[in-house]
């Protein structure tokens, strides 16, 4: 190494905390080198351009020895010019103006830019060890900016480590935010950060997809293109809104949306024809026997004797001793399909695997069903077409343009009862759903099926032309109900309606009437979800299956018209 000339060892340390051990500058000496200093000389100190110094002798122990000097008062006052320096306002800091200089009493002074020189009072070494902490100004007389929502964003400090450099991703950010603050320019006042939080999510979605600055940068643009050739939102749900991802799902939703609109023009080709109601076993709405003079006439079979529709067995109607006649019927509630099973073809049943032919899985009470004989049904309670029922409830008649219907049945001593009605309009908003009241006994509540727990239909206060009138004030003589097997619905409700749409159709099985699929099958094959899968314990729900019916006609729609 080069050896030391000694130039500068007549010049003062600007570093008061200096701790080098061959500092080219000079210092003031150790404890024992003091009594070597002129006593005239000692305890003077000056300020020079805000730093600390104290004049000593030209005599000096020479530089090549001299040990770093550590003295606690100095790293005091450095810690309380830092304190200052961060709660005076960066103006003060400008070399343009007056600067903040710390002295050895402690206390906070200023000096100019040029060569002026604020002289300390001198004091001894005990007062310096004593020096009290200077009082700092409150924080809040200490000019403070506002945080400006209008400025570009900025990265946070503590970002995961990726393969995209910092700056980049900090320019990526800005003129992502550019094209949103533009984009949302008319909805800004109602978010003011929108562009803020856009911008952060859409830099974190192409991070995500980008492995090197080239890719990342390329992605920034097509993303920053796209935000700009989006048409301005009116409104923060508009599907503008959001990242270049979930605009595009939520422009793909709006669409799907207005195709699959279930309008009058759209959907009327899908009514069932008059001269069809025969072969799907509509009850006919011009049958006036089902206004003749017997109607209601018999309202229950109560000891009559009749078949059971579940075991096949013949039994007398009675409401006497049910807990005590619990039992009486063995029966399959599944549905039997062709298995080969050991080579041999057999009828297996769905619930319990068992052959055709064995006893019963399921233990319950004789119940009966007076099946499509309209007439008969007429003599437990009369039908209505539903222009009667809108005169009668003083309703205009107008109704819904489109509502879905499912209903739920029950067994009583009249057979098949209605217990419950869900009808829901076009969006799948539920605009009734109501328990019926029964005015005969009730035998069975059919929960495997129908999703009514015993003691449910006591809370029940309409009965059924109650419920009926109610069901009118949404349709009308021209709303087109839709519905899967919808005839046993509108038997169930003693309604005639010409305007209907069934999913049972519209989706036809592979054999033709009267074969028909499950709703929950064509449910699966073309939207790709499930319904009525714990049947076992809940039963079907009503608004489910009234929904699916809608959303299985809309995608009939699309398709047709795609």
């Amino acid at each position: 190494m080069f050896s030391n000339l000694g130039l500068l060892s007549s010049a003062w340390c600007p570093d008061p905390t200096c701790g080098r051990p061959r500092c080219f500058f000079s210092h003031a000496e150790a404890s024992s080198s003091k009594s070597t200093l002129p006593t005239a000389c000692q305890g003077k100190q000056t300020i020079r351009s805000g730093v600390i110094s104290q004049q000593v002798a030209e005599k000096d122990i020479p530089t090549s020895i001299r040990e770093p000097i550590k003295r606690k008062v100095g790293e005091e006052q450095d810690g309380v010019r830092n304190v200052i320096r961060k709660l005076v306002p960066p103006a003060l800091n400008s070399p343009a103006v007056t600067r903040v200089a710390i002295g050895s009493n402690g206390k906070a002074t200023t000096a100019g830019t040029g060569t002026q020189t604020a002289k300390l009072t001198q004091l001894s070494t005990p007062a310096v060890k004593s020096a009290p902490i200077p009082t700092l100004p409150a924080a809040s007389t200490v000019a403070s900016t506002p945080v400006n929502i209008g400025r570009p964003p900025v990265l946070p400090i503590n970002l995961k480590p990726s393969p995209i450099p910092r700056p980049d991703r900090q320019k990526g950010l800005i003129a992502l935010y550019t094209q949103y603050a533009k984009l949302y320019a008319s909805i800004l006042h109602s978010a003011p950060d929108l562009a803020h939080q856009s911008a952060f999510a859409q830099e974190l979605e192409t991070l995500a997809n980008s492995s090197n600055p080239r890719t990342y940068k390329a992605a920034i643009h097509h993303a920053a293109v796209s935000i700009m050739r989006r048409p301005p939102p009116d409104s923060i749900t508009h599907p503008s809104v959001g990242t270049v991802r979930e605009s595009r799902l939520a422009f793909e939703a709006a669409e799907k949306e207005r195709a699959s609109k279930l309008s009058r023009k759209r959907v009327e080709k899908y009514c069932l024809p008059l001269d069809q109601f025969k072969t799907w076993r509509y009850p006919d709405p011009r049958d006036e026997a089902l206004f003749g003079p017997e109607v209601g006439s018999e309202p229950d079979a109560e000891g009559t004797e009749q078949t059971c529709s579940r075991c096949k067995v013949a039994f007398v109607v009675s409401s006497k001793g049910l807990e005590e006649r619990f039992g009486e019927c063995k029966y399959h509630y599944g549905r039997t399909a062709p298995e080969r099973v050991e080579g041999r073809r057999k009828w297996i049943y769905s619930c319990c695997g068992r052959e055709r032919g064995d006893q019963g899985c399921e233990e319950g009470i004789h119940v009966f069903s007076d099946g499509e004989d309209d007439r008969v049904l007429a003599k437990r309670v009369g039908f209505k077409t539903v222009r009667q029922c809108v005169g009668e409830g003083g309703g205009h008649g107008a109704g819904n343009e489109v509502v879905a219907m499912d209903c739920e049945m029950i067994f009583t001593t009249a057979g098949v009862s209605l217990g419950r009605v869900t009808i829901v309009d076009e969006d799948g908003e539920v605009l009734l759903d109501e328990l019926v009241r029964q005015n005969a006994a009730i035998l069975d509540v059919n929960t495997r099926f129908s999703g009514i727990s015993p003691g449910d239909l006591d809370k029940a206060v309409m009965d059924l032309p109650a419920v009926r009138t109610a069901a009118c004030m949404f349709i009308g003589p021209e709303t087109i109900i839709v519905g899967h097997g919808l005839e046993n619905d509108l038997r169930a409700l003693r309604l005639l309606h010409d305007k209907v749409i069934d999913t049972a159709v519209v989706f036809p099985h592979d054999k033709g009437p009267p074969f028909r699929r499950a709703l929950r099958d064509i449910v699966k094959e073309k939207l790709g979800y499930f319904i009525q899968d714990r049947t076992s314990d809940l039963g079907h729900s009503s608004a489910v299956d009234a929904k699916s019916t809608l959303d299985a006609l809309k995608w009939k729609v699309r398709d047709d018209n795609a």
